[in-house]
């Protein structure tokens, strides 16, 4: 499969990132791409002048992919402005949140039609090359475009295709939002360090090295999760005691774990409203 020519619709932190992950891998046909932004970065405007990609081009030759990853407040304004040769033909990918594929739709009608639209959420490990991007589709998606969404957001980690957008939107909240939950008990482990005596600097780097170390045993050795925990934790050890405040029923990580996740669908229920 040739790599497409795409237009990056803004370039902020997600945006960069991805741009950074596609001409990396390959991923795009670079002398054929575009970025259109503003108030492009220094580092944005480095990357493509090495690449070859365009920036902010006078006119647009038209693409095969569009990456719509501008702020979704400014869809209503910046979408129906879209236009090139063969727009009608290009496939549209969003990266915003609470911003269906029908008001997507809606906003190209004019120009695109029809558009095909897939909806993708990526997560902010996606700039370090470790990201998980959820997908869904709108329905009017054509032989190989699925391919094609699922190549680009591959390059900057793993890929799930959702069944619909409500199920995008449930999922959204364990690989979305999850990062936070991992800085957070970075942040817990730190404090937890802070209140048996370790120094601020100190407690901050042992939290943190023991955070990427178990990811880091997690990514390497195959394993589930479940089977590394036992292999740590041995009966009546400390690790055990730990575990049976982290661990209960009603009042342990799980079920908060997953109180979480349903109140952030729940929210991204009301941003989509």
């Amino acid at each position: 499969m040739a790599s497409p020519s795409l237009l990056l619709l803004g370039a902020g932190n997600m945006g960069g990132a991805l741009l950074r992950a596609w001409l990396g891998k390959g991923a795009i046909a670079a002398a054929k791409s575009a970025v259109v932004d503003p108030n492009p970065s220094i580092p944005v405007l480095e990357l493509c002048e090495a690449h070859g990609v365009a920036v902010n081009p006078a006119e647009d030759p038209g693409y095969d992919v569009c990456v719509l990853a501008v702020k979704p407040q400014m869809f209503a304004s910046v979408l129906p402005t879209l236009d090139w040769p063969r727009i009608a033909e290009t496939l549209f990918l969003s990266i915003a949140a609470g911003t269906t594929i029908e008001t997507i739709g809606h906003l190209l009608a004019e120009r695109a039609p029809g558009a095909r639209v897939v909806r993708t959420m990526p997560s902010l490990p996606a700039s370090v090359g470790r990201g998980v991007t959820l997908l869904c589709e709108g329905g009017r998606l054509r032989g190989g475009d699925r391919d094609v969404a699922t190549a680009l957001m591959a390059a900057a980690g793993e890929t799930y295709w959702c069944r619909d957008e409500d199920h995008l939107d449930r999922v959204m909240g364990v690989t979305g939002c999850s990062p936070a939950y991992v800085f957070l008990l970075a942040e817990a482990l730190t404090d937890a360090a802070l209140a048996q005596g370790v120094g601020p600097a100190d407690a901050r780097r042992i939290a943190e090295a023991s955070v990427t170390g178990a990811a880091a045993m997690l990514a390497q050795d195959g394993r589930p999760a479940a089977a590394l925990r036992r292999s740590v934790t041995s009966p009546g050890g400390t690790t055990q005691a730990a575990l049976s405040v982290l661990d209960d029923e009603t009042e342990g990580l799980r079920p908060r774990v997953n109180a979480a996740v349903e109140a952030a669908y729940a929210r991204a229920r009301e941003l989509a409203s």
